[in-house]
């Protein structure tokens, strides 16, 4: 089983997130400028129908994954996957963000999910096309051979996001629906942490 020990207090954690993201961010605006990229004509663009279709995207992909971790514990002892499943949440993932506050969550929530679309879909996507930024951004999420699943379904959901900025135009969509399922999800091993802790 991984361990869930760090050496790294939370401020360090979040900090080292917060650092993360601003330099996915930095390197996102250096190759706009680079290869003559027009972002801001992608942040022009925000139909208040497609910001709401975004933000529902966000939650009910959340909630798909908070529905598989449901279904992992009934069918833990029948099928092995469902157990690595668990132990990446469990050992590996609520550790670490059930240390965080709301507020940390927040805005871990809105680094990750603006940053990031910035660069995979609004540079990466736009460049090398939408399978490339999505097969990058998979291998990103990626936690070793064993959750190899995980980095499959981050770079579907990649997809996902890149899908919308194709059909709207815009970057917001995919922007909201990132920061919404990041806000969920994190909240959610949060929460379910201290639950089991009590």
């Amino acid at each position: 089983m991984p361990s869930s020990q760090t050496n790294l207090s939370k401020n360090q954690i979040f900090n080292l997130i917060i650092l993360i993201e601003a330099l996915v961010l930095i390197l996102a605006t250096a190759w706009s400028w680079l290869a003559k990229i027009e972002l801001l004509t992608a942040f022009s663009k925000a139909d208040p129908l497609q910001m709401a279709a975004g933000l529902g995207t966000g939650f009910l992909l959340s909630l798909t994954s908070i529905a598989s971790a449901r279904l992992a514990l009934a069918l833990r002892d029948k099928f092995k996957f469902f157990d690595i499943y668990l132990e990446l949440i469990n050992d590996v993932m609520a550790p670490v963000f059930s240390k965080f506050l709301f507020r940390d969550i927040v805005l871990i929530a809105l680094a990750s999910g603006f940053c990031e679309e910035v660069f995979y879909r609004g540079v990466l996507q736009n460049q090398f096309g939408i399978l490339t930024a999505s097969i990058v951004f998979g291998l990103c999420h990626f936690a070793g051979k064993r959750y190899l699943f995980y980095a499959i379904w981050a770079a579907l959901a990649g997809a996902l996001f890149g899908y919308m900025i194709i059909l709207t135009g815009s970057l917001w969509p995919p922007i909201l629906a990132h920061i919404t399922n990041n806000f969920v999800s994190l909240t959610y091993l949060r929460y379910r942490h201290k639950a089991d802790e009590a």
